[in-house]
């Protein structure tokens, strides 16, 4: 997904927020641990510079990676996810 330097900043916060949760919740994670890992996304894309970036987000092997792209630059995180 990528995330328009253009749009304004409340929304891509709100977007970028309402997305990661509903994936971490259909991937079994929720409340604090999940809180944690929007914080850090957040916290992340706020210390980029301006400009548009990506936001993937994948599944393998039980565990749940993100990305968070731009310019070459990447900021990477992960958690394991129950298997079901």
């Amino acid at each position: 997904m990528t995330l328009d330097a253009g749009a304004p900043d409340h929304e891509v916060v709100t977007m970028t927020t309402d997305v990661l949760r509903r994936v971490l919740a259909h991937a079994g994670l929720a409340g604090e641990a999940a809180e944690r890992m929007v914080d850090q996304l957040l916290t992340a894309r706020e210390a980029l510079p301006a400009g548009a970036c990506r936001l993937s987000l994948s599944a393998h092997a039980g565990e749940l990676e993100i990305v968070l792209s731009q310019a070459g630059r990447d900021w990477r995180t992960s958690c394991p996810v129950p298997i079901r």
